[in-house]
């Protein structure tokens, strides 16, 4: 039994920015499916709809997985610095159970 005393704090930013990216790029494409669907985007404010023209959809395609890349990698570092710097103190550490 090994205990995890401490987190690269980087390390655990760039993970969570791969996978927060990735979750966006999904979300993006859902998103995307959802208004070209008709029986889905009736669900959407007309005025909303109108407001997503061409130009509207590539800037949300583009901007949401470059905002979830960065707020993945923001969340990873807080939550590595949190680990490290109280987390450890009060539990002591994470028990971990390698197998070669």
């Amino acid at each position: 039994m090994f205990k995890l005393k401490k987190i690269g704090v980087l390390s655990l930013g760039y993970a969570a920015a791969i996978f927060s990216f990735i979750a966006s790029i999904v979300q993006t494409l859902l998103l995307l499916l959802q208004l070209n669907i008709p029986l889905l985007s009736q669900r959407i404010d007309p005025t909303v709809l109108a407001l997503l023209t061409g130009k509207a959809m590539i800037l949300i395609a583009i901007l949401i997985p470059i905002i979830g890349l960065i707020l993945g990698f923001l969340a990873g570092v807080i939550m590595a610095a949190i680990y490290n710097y109280i987390v450890v103190k009060l539990t002591g550490g994470l028990k971990i159970e390698l197998e070669k």
